[in-house]
This record gives C-alpha cells, sequence and structure tokens, in this order.
C-alpha cells in the first residue's frame, strides 16, 4: 500500500522536476584467485560499484548551478569497501560560468578523476591494478575545487581539502580530514597527444605529540591514445613522511613513522594497449626503486610489478575483463591471513565484468 501511495505522488510531479536530474551508475564484480605468502585465496568481489544522481539549472547570462550526489556500494553483499554512508562518492554543489567551475563537497584529485591512462585496470586486488603507483587517486571530503575550461587542449584544476578539526588526531587515510591537501592539476591532449602533471602537498599531522613531516607528490603521465592505440608513460616522485612511500602502501600501513625523518621515493609506470575489434589486449609494468631515508638509501625498500590482459566489449555498455598480475617486493609483506606465514610476492588471475547506465 506505501509503495502504491509513493509512486502515486511520483507520478503527480511536474515533469520539469526530472528535466534536468540523470541518473547513471557502474556495476563491477569479478571473480578473483589470489596467492600471497604461499597461501591461495579465491574471491567474489565488488570491484567498486556505485550509483549516482547528477543535474544542473540555468541561473541565465551563463551560469549554471551543477550538482552530483554519488554513493558507492558493494553488489557483492560484503560491504567490504565500508563505504557506509549516502554521497561516499565524489558529491558537490557548485556553479558552472562556461569558463570554469567551482565545486564544494567530497571531491576527486585531479588524478582520481583525470589521469587514468596507466592505471586502466579494474580489480579488488593490488596484484591486478597499479594500486601503488595509483595511491593518491582519491576522494578528498571538505573540499573546494576549482577547473578552468578547455582552451585549446589545455585545461587546469586546484583543490583544498580543510583539516576542519585542529585538534584532531590522525585517523588513517589522506583524505579523512586528519591533514589540510592542496592539490594542482594540468593537462594537454591535442591529436591523441597528451600529457598531464599532478602535484599534491599535505599538511603534517600530530601523532601521539609527535609532530610528522609534510608530504608533496609530483606525478607526470603523457603518451599517446589514438587510432585504436594506447601507449602511457608515468613517473612520481614523493617527500614526506613515511607514509608517502610504496612499501608503506603495499603493507596497508598508513601512519606515519614518529622518527621525524624525511623519505623520498620514486616510481616509474608503462602501459600499452591496441584494441582490434572487440579485443583490447593490455600489458603494464611498474617498478619503485629503494626509498631514502634522511638522505641515505635504504636497501630491500623498492618493488616490481606487472599486468598482462585483455578486454572484450561485449556492447557500448558491457565490458568483460581478464587479466594475471604479479607484484614482487624487496621485503616478505604479503600474505592472504592475519598470522600467516609472509611472501615478498603477490599473484593474481582475475575475471570481472563491468556494466555501466
Amino acid at each position: 500500500m506505501k509503495k502504491t501511495l509513493i509512486s502515486l505522488a511520483v507520478a503527480t510531479l511536474p515533469a520539469a522536476a526530472f528535466a534536468d536530474v540523470t541518473i547513471y551508475g557502474t556495476l563491477k564484480a569479478g571473480v578473483e584467485n589470489v596467492d600471497a605468502g604461499g597461501m591461495n585465496k579465491t574471491n567474489i568481489d565488488d570491484l567498486g560499484s556505485r550509483i549516482g544522481f547528477k543535474g544542473s539549472e540555468d541561473l541565465g547570462n551563463g551560469l549554471k548551478a551543477i550538482w552530483q550526489v554519488e554513493s558507492g556500494f558493494d553488489i557483492d553483499g560484503s560491504n567490504r569497501q565500508k563505504y557506509g554512508t549516502f554521497a561516499s562518492r565524489e558529491s558537490f554543489v557548485g556553479l558552472d560560468t562556461g569558463f570554469g567551475k567551482v565545486r564544494l563537497g567530497n571531491l576527486s584529485t585531479f588524478s582520481d578523476d583525470s589521469m587514468g591512462m596507466v592505471n586502466t585496470w579494474e580489480s579488488s586486488s593490488a596484484a591486478l591494478q597499479l594500486d601503488a603507483y595509483g595511491r593518491d587517486d582519491m576522494r578528498v571530503k571538505n573540499a573546494i575545487r576549482f577547473d578552468t575550461a578547455n582552451y585549446n587542449g589545455f585545461k587546469a584544476a586546484f583543490l583544498y581539502g580543510t583539516k576542519e578539526d585542529k585538534t584532531a588526531q590522525f585517523a588513517g587515510q589522506p583524505s579523512d580530514s586528519s591533514r589540510e591537501l592542496y592539490n594542482l592539476g594540468l593537462s594537454y591532449e591535442n591529436s591523441g597527444f597528451f600529457g598531464k602533471y599532478q602535484f599534491i602537498h599535505q599538511t603534517p599531522v600530530n601523532i601521539a605529540g609527535t609532530r610528522t613531516q609534510s608530504n608533496d607528490s609530483h606525478r607526470l603521465e603523457a603518451g599517446y591514445n589514438a587510432n585504436n592505440l594506447l601507449v602511457s608513460f608515468g613517473y612520481r616522485n614523493d617527500r614526506g613522511d613515511s607514509s608517502i612511500t610504496p612499501l608503506s602502501f603495499l603493507k596497508g600501513d598508513n601512519a606515519p613513522a614518529l622518527d621525524g625523518s624525511k623519505y623520498k621515493s620514486q616510481e616509474y609506470a608503462l602501459t600499452a594497449a591496441y584494441t582490434i575489434g572487440a579485443f583490447t589486449p593490455k600489458i603494464s609494468y611498474a617498478q619503485a626503486k629503494d626509498y631514502s631515508k634522511d638522505g641515505v638509501n635504504v636497501d630491500h625498500t623498492g618493488y616490481k610489478q606487472f599486468l598482462v590482459g585483455v578486454d572484450y566489449q561485449m556492447s557500448k555498455r558491457t565490458t568483460m575483463g581478464l587479466q594475471y598480475g604479479e607484484v614482487k617486493a624487496d621485503q616478505a609483506i604479503f600474505s592472504n591471513a592475519e598470522g600467516a606465514s609472509a611472501g615478498n610476492k603477490l599473484r593474481g588471475l582475475g575475471l570481472n565484468v563491468i556494466h555501466s547506465f
């Protein structure tokens, strides 16, 4: 009875109420076999499904109000990604002038929404996507972002994420408002060639009375994407506390070491793909050098990773992917269960299906 009354109420609303609202989303799921520390595990996981609502209102004189509410969910029913709240993904309200737009809300860094040509993979495992290389592909809460319009292929963006509670202790993630965050993005695209740059600065945090280093990350991607061919090269350089190192990310250790030291790391990545009909075979390779601590190289702190796979375009909105990947760390840091023996290799084989609407 309640559903009937709601349906009747919706049916009586004026058409204008829905005129500029778009419902969109992506369903992603896969079966993955992951080997870590000699223990083999098969998972059926959600790979980042989401549903969103977006719209705009013409305010006149070239000005528009824009908004979006996007929420993530796990279609396997596990709540593995712990989204928990409505508007858990990129959500905002703002203005678009035609020369640029300004938005306020839970917003993506420049790399998260504009630098996806190196990490083209879909997975829930670090073995089957370039997770370590793309560890700053994230959303920032309590943020404001300005994007320019496209000027002959040039675009720029600037994001500021506030630390609203100045007395708060570090809560574990760079996007949780424990740090103030500044993000600059620049890009140029022309005739299939592209070049993109990102800078992120994160302010220090206080942990147990100790003040950490600030973090600075530089990331560059360049390549070619046209005529069925994708070739993309990426480089990143990070300086700050221990949390900026790829080894810290692969360990799942987001809290900085309380040593006051300054760490530096460098990584490289390369992806190539070629579309033949409905099939797109692709390959990626990434590598991190040993990081340095207070100017001294620390041995056995890097990693190497490769992935190979193929995507099959079943329709305009549905894709199936098959991929194999391996991360080889310089330390024994990978295991599939708490208390299990760890190894230095993380291997995965995955099959996924992605549908967009």
